[in-house]
């Protein structure tokens, strides 16, 4: 029965320390949909606790990334995203001062509702990739995992039309969350 329930997620053994019920785990389909909303829909409660937000200067890559000059101000906010109290993903975005003049006095746990209801950018399309790596010091603390740990990350470019209004890399525990992805053929088919 216990070995029916690893294999099920619900338990997790840890060698030489022993079995633990999990927490939870959210398998997710690749689309373009805010993090409280994939929660809600799966049936958790999404929180975010904001853990800094400030105003700085684009560096080169954040620059190539939003299609703006580099040193031109962002808004960078970094975020602990959690579902039924869960730490799930820690996230890092940056968006264009220019496109959300006092961005930092609005609520930021859910930046794609703020978009559309106060600046009337309504969020289109995006380009994602995504990579396994390894928690740092800080991601480790922050999401209540060892250093080392595994971790899946999704890298986003998203657009409102052609302007783009994000880059958010966003580290999720590879323990709580799966990607999954409907594939097709591409090309001629071969006989």
């Amino acid at each position: 029965a216990i070995a029916d329930l690893v294999e099920g997620g619900v338990l997790e053994r840890v060698h030489g320390k022993g079995t633990y019920v999990t927490g939870p785990q959210v398998d997710s389909r690749l689309h373009l949909t805010s993090f409280s909303r994939e929660m809600r829909d799966r049936g958790l409660l999404p929180a975010t606790v904001v853990l800094s937000a400030r105003e700085e200067p684009a560096d080169d890559e954040v620059a190539y990334a939003l299609r703006i000059r580099p040193t031109r101000p962002v808004v960078r906010v970094e975020r602990l995203r959690t579902a039924d109290g869960t730490p799930m993903a820690y996230e890092v975005g940056h968006y264009p001062s220019a496109l959300f003049p006092g961005l930092l006095d609005r609520e930021l746990g859910s930046l794609y509702d703020v978009f559309a209801s106060v600046y009337g950018v309504v969020v289109t399309s995006g380009e994602q990739t995504v990579r396994a790596e390894a928690a740092d010091a800080h991601q480790a603390r922050v999401l209540g995992i060892a250093k080392r740990a595994p971790l899946l990350v999704q890298e986003r470019v998203t657009y409102a039309g052609d302007r783009v209004v994000e880059l958010a890399p966003s580290a999720y525990r590879a323990d709580r969350y799966r990607i999954h992805m409907a594939i097709t053929p591409r090309g001629p088919r071969e006989s």
